[in-house]
């Protein structure tokens, strides 16, 4: 759906096309007649075919492979870049100029300033960054096609242009083709098989009235998955973006709003329940076993999914109905109250207090029913006539690792896989059945309970999910926590080595043979550097810092002292203390490599 604050995007694509891709010359700079067969054919030479695989980074080795191109060849590389980079916002203005200069050797005054937008259409996702080169070499792939088209008078207008690009982006999706664009076998060939971010970014920046957006498929599938129920049957075999522009229609005709957004808050809500871009798993997870378990190390946003999961799921039942729909976006509906049950578990935590026990009362022993008991019942009152009637009810049992679970579910076991059917338990003749709609949700901390602890018959009831550290879910979190604390941190900056450093050191930590994944340090913890940063900042009276994290003294030194370094230090208390000391030094070079 175009949005006001990306016109300028489309207005540049168009400019692309016109200027670049028909005409041939650099929309970048003053150059003429930069696109040549010849200039595309070193690009793809220099990059694609015999891209350098050394341990330099990406800008080195662009200096590199084109240190012996001519200027007008290092320009069309700098155009495929551009594209790469020019439609998002979460790379500034002064990064996108980067790229063309460094590659180009040209000087900043050399550019063509208007088309390096500072807003773009929206972030792009880790995944754009982390898969750049398939990235790039897809969008240098369909720069030689058109060129080649061109020059056979076969293409000549920009809407000709705008089209072959989209069904290639759908040919490379979906693996589809319609009349009248058939992708030739060569090319077919030499299109990377990764998934691209590319594909979804330019079908919107050319059609944005038909597309979303969104540039991750992650955020698609999570959208379709929280609205599948409105597709009719006719629908189900069409494909990602046209079930989601389907839906947009229904949503459209229930509301009767046309302009809405996928990412405003009212509707996010329903589809962005995990800080992963892959977390609709889960949710398909819970619906199909009912019952699932987050596991992994501490800081690992598994309570907070927990959380998200349980309102999507029920979020997700609300609106299989039509008049529920148009109910959920006019009202503010709090759909999931009393239907979430939240229990923080402990040591002191038993059997008699969850399923049920004997308390003494008046000198006598009183069967009483623990808090399972109240809450089935609370979800039977929420059942429908049929499974597809029922209103779901979670129950979030917290950090599972702090009770014996073989002991505190008892023989409510079988009652978990066998829903509707009553079991008789060893108190007084209770008997308990765990209604259809309850879904359970465990939380636990791999570090303080391994998993081969626990007793098969509890693992072969429930789906287990593994959170650990995400890069793309650390860069949210400091996203979200810059925003709303306003401290204005360049991600692109010092954020973006921080990123890269915490992400080196729990790769490190995963591979030291005492240690592993289960000791990765979580994604929770990094994000404080936020916080950290603020008050550094407001204590000290600054109003801006050139270096912003990584200082003397500074916001990343505070937090490798107050929160990283005693808990890499309890984690290594059981070696030697030599070797403990001398693997605490690597990650700590790690932690600050700049």
């Amino acid at each position: 759906m175009k949005q006001t604050h990306a016109v300028e995007i489309y207005t540049l694509y168009d400019r692309f096309i016109d200027g670049f891709l028909l005409e041939g010359n650099s929309i970048v700079s003053y150059e003429k007649d930069i696109l040549t067969s010849e200039n595309i054919e070193s690009c793809i030479n220099d990059f694609v075919e015999n891209f350098d695989e050394g341990a330099q980074n990406f800008d080195e080795k662009i200096v590199l492979q084109f240190k012996n191109a001519t200027l007008e060849a290092k320009l069309v590389f700098a155009h495929a870049e551009w594209l790469w980079s020019y439609a998002v916002n979460d790379i500034s203005r002064d990064k996108k100029k980067h790229y063309t200069i460094r590659t180009t050797d040209l000087n900043i005054n050399d550019l063509v300033d208007g088309v390096y937008p500072q807003e773009g259409f929206g972030s792009a996702g880790q995944w754009h960054t982390n898969n750049k080169y398939y990235e790039i070499s897809f969008n240098l792939l369909i720069i030689k096609f058109i060129k080649d088209k061109v020059d056979r008078k076969e293409i000549t207008t920009k809407d000709e242009i705008k089209e072959w690009i989209e069904n290639i982006c759908l040919f490379h999706k979906y693996e589809a083709e319609v009349e009248g664009f058939i992708i030739p076998d060569e090319l077919k060939e030499k299109l990377p098989t990764s998934k691209l971010a590319m594909t979804n970014i330019l079908t919107y920046t050319g059609n944005p009235d038909m597309y979303e957006r969104i540039a991750s498929d992650g955020h698609k599938n999570q959208i379709l998955q929280s609205f599948i129920s409105l597709l009719p049957e006719e629908a189900k075999n069409l494909n990602l973006d046209q079930k989601i522009f389907e839906i947009r229609k229904i949503i459209t005709k229930l509301t009767n709003k046309n302009d809405f957004d996928f990412y405003e808050h009212d509707y996010r809500k329903v589809w962005n329940y995990s800080l992963s871009e892959e977390g609709f798993n889960e949710v398909q997870g819970l619906q199909y076993k009912k019952a699932i378990i987050l596991y992994g190390p501490p800081g690992t946003s598994k309570t907070f999914t927990a959380k998200k999961l349980s309102k999507a799921l029920i979020t997700h039942a609300y609106l299989k109905k039509s008049d529920s729909v148009v109910e959920y976006f006019s009202k503010d509906l709090d759909i999931t109250k009393g239907k979430i049950h939240h229990l923080q578990l402990h040591p002191n935590y038993t059997y008699e207090d969850f399923i049920a026990g004997y308390q003494l009362k008046d000198n006598a022993s009183i069967k009483t029913k623990g808090s399972l008991f109240t809450i089935c019942e609370a979800a039977r009152a929420d059942k429908g006539d049929t499974e597809k009637d029922d209103t779901p009810h979670v129950l979030i049992l917290d950090e599972i690792n702090r009770i014996d679970l073989s002991r505190l579910f008892g023989e409510v076991f079988s009652a978990i896989e066998n829903r509707e059917q009553s079991i008789t338990l060893g108190i007084g003749g209770l008997e308990l059945t765990i209604p259809r709609n309850l879904y359970i949700i465990g939380t636990m901390n791999e570090i303080d309970f391994s998993l081969e602890q626990i007793d098969f018959a509890l693992q072969r009831r429930f789906l287990w999910y593994f959170f650990g550290f995400e890069e793309s879910t650390l860069e949210t979190i400091i996203h979200h926590k810059d925003n709303e604390l306003n401290t204005k941190l360049k991600m692109d900056g010092d954020i973006k080595l921080f990123i890269r450093n915490v992400s080196n050191l729990n790769k490190k930590i995963t591979d030291i043979p005492e240690l592993g994944k289960q000791y990765q340090i979580g994604h929770t913890f990094f994000g404080e550097i936020v916080d950290i940063y603020k008050s550094y900042k407001d204590i000290g009276g600054y109003k801006s810092l050139k270096k912003q994290i990584y200082r003397n003294n500074g916001p990343a030194s505070i937090l490798w002292s107050i929160s990283i370094e005693p808990m890499l230090k309890s984690f290594l208390g059981n070696m030697e203390p030599e070797e403990s000391i001398r693997i605490l030094k690597e990650l700590s070079d790690i932690f600050f490599d700049i």
